[in-house]
């Protein structure tokens, strides 16, 4: 049975926020986080496939950071199975050099959050034939 994927959404801005959980709350179970602090904890409690991250994600504890910082330092089948997805006003969306500047899967401008559905679609689709022979080889089922 396939089950629900979920997603954690970090941003610093509430309007970004609700217009992300509102184009991908269909096909995903979303979880917010307000700090780094719960974001780090709701990925202790809770297996996030994706991370949608703001780089101003709780800005005075310099919470993007951390929260990168802390899923590149995954082991690798772990790492390998969260999508993340940088979202800011400094990124070209689907720009694939900056996405791998910033050890990320997906890059979004924030001029560009109402086409998530469609950007994601294409962008997870890539990612899933890349990594076809990894899944089917028992590391895991696809995005």
């Amino acid at each position: 049975a396939w089950a629900r994927k979920n997603v954690l959404i970090c941003c610093a801005d509430q309007n970004q926020r609700q217009i992300i959980e509102q184009v991908i709350t269909n096909n995903y179970d979303t979880h917010i986080a307000q700090s780094s602090a719960q974001a780090l904890e709701i990925m202790h409690d809770v297996k996030v496939d994706m991370l949608v991250l703001d780089p101003q994600f709780d800005a005075a504890r310099q919470g993007g950071i951390a929260v990168l910082r802390h899923v590149s330092s995954l082991m690798p089948k772990y790492r390998r199975r969260i999508y993340v997805v940088l979202v800011s006003p400094q990124v070209k969306t689907l720009d694939t050099y900056m996405a791998f500047l910033n050890c990320v899967n997906l890059t979004v401008n924030t001029d560009d959050l109402e086409s998530l559905p469609a950007v994601l679609e294409k962008s997870l689709k890539d990612f899933n034939e890349l990594y076809r022979p990894y899944f089917e080889a028992g590391g895991g089922d696809f995005l």
